[in-house]
């Protein structure tokens, strides 16, 4: 069992390019470059390219269903359906073993520059050079290590934040994410649901008293719905999901979302569907009336839940001690710091800082006062402190 220190694996600062919107297209149709460069760009399959004279050719990504998203943002993305890697990830794999751990981290494309940056070969030529897993709070378990007969594991390798062995980033049990690995169920549950609400409402109708607030299937257009809420990841920040409009870059007037307000903060959180047995498990109106009923912050690395009580209550907030959420609670990017607490006032019973502390069941880290880093500060849980070599 090894645990993922938060924090200690990276204080270079470096973002996730794109945090909060899709992947270029222009980047995902014109590249990876030919290999070999004079290939012939005439086989326009990757099945017939393994069996012709491209290994990688222009656009060979471009049908993946979550190509757009792919790396965009913090995300297990290599064990999810619809990603360029996915094929080397196949569900039911032991997630423990050298050639598969990496599967299950979370990573994001970075800027060239980035010092922990792992040199990417999806978009080979295009200004996507680079990922980084440190830059998600997690360790880097893939580079010598897969496919390698002769691997040594790092420090907190093989990658298994929460300490309970199922070396995924969620917890076990009821509180596991429980699409990890696939798509949510179109027929059952998107098309299906949520229930219409007023129950008696008419859908599209012109009386604004009688028209449908929720009513069955009202998101399965949305670009990413197949995935929304199947692993950890800071959906509501995506383009495409059922929340974005609630989490917009800008605002009305052109300035930029302070993510570190009450009405806000909970964006940037990472969250996945878990069991309605799971106890740090939030109400979930999206798919209302169906199996999926509630979604959790804490499986997830062990974040606090900075929206429940908090987004739109004002001055009424609810206090809790490590919101509002940055990436010094588990190193987890987000657009913004927060060093000085909340920006638009204290929440009740408070004084407006933040407090960074360890939730009950936590193996993962938290940092505590931050100075020049976002990541001073850091403490252990000693009890789990049993790494493979």
């Amino acid at each position: 069992m090894a645990l993922a220190l938060p924090g200690d694996v990276d204080a270079s600062g470096c973002k996730c390019l794109y945090a909060g919107q899709n992947i270029s297209k222009s980047i995902y149709e014109q590249y990876p470059n030919k290999d070999p460069a004079n290939c012939d760009t005439s086989v326009t399959t990757v099945a017939d390219a393994k069996k012709g004279t491209c290994k990688k050719y222009p656009g060979m990504y471009k049908a993946e269903k979550a190509i757009a998203y792919y790396g965009s943002s913090c995300a297990p993305w290599d064990q999810m359906p619809g990603t360029p890697w996915h094929s080397y990830c196949p569900e039911g794999s032991t997630w423990s073993h050298p050639d598969y751990n990496w599967c299950q981290q979370p990573w994001c494309y970075v800027d060239s520059a980035c010092a922990s940056g792992v040199p990417s070969s999806v978009y080979t030529g295009s200004t996507i050079a680079k990922y980084s897993y440190a830059a998600c709070g997690a360790p880097d378990c893939y580079t010598n290590i897969a496919w390698n007969a002769n691997y040594t594991w790092p420090t907190n390798c093989p990658y298994d934040p929460s300490g309970g062995q199922t070396y995924k980033i969620h917890k076990s049990g009821n509180c596991a994410c429980k699409f990890q690995g696939k798509h949510l169920d179109k027929t059952n549950i998107i098309d299906k649901f949520p229930a219409k609400k007023p129950t008696d409402c008419v859908v599209d109708d012109k009386d604004e008293k009688k028209k449908c607030k929720k009513y069955p299937g009202m998101y399965k257009d949305l670009p990413a719905i197949l995935l929304y809420g199947t692993t950890c990841a800071s959906w509501d920040q995506m383009p495409g999901t059922p929340w974005f409009s609630y989490c917009p870059a800008k605002q009305k007037d052109g300035s930029a979302t302070d993510w570190c307000h009450y009405d806000y903060n909970w964006c940037q959180q990472a969250w996945c569907y878990v069991d309605d047995g799971c106890t740090t498990g939030v109400a979930s109106s999206v798919f209302e009336g169906s199996t999926v009923a509630k979604y959790s912050y804490n499986t997830c690395l062990n974040s606090p839940d900075c929206y429940t009580d908090i987004a739109w209550k004002g001055a009424d907030a609810k206090k809790v001690a490590a919101c509002p959420f940055d990436s010094a609670d588990n190193g987890w990017y987000t657009s913004k710091q927060c060093p000085n607490g909340w920006s638009n006032g204290t929440a009740k019973g408070g004084d407006g800082s933040k407090t960074t502390t360890a939730a009950a069941g936590s193996s993962a880290l938290v940092a505590g006062a931050r100075e020049n880093s976002m990541f001073a500060g850091i403490t252990a849980m000693a009890a789990f402190f049993s790494i493979l070599a």
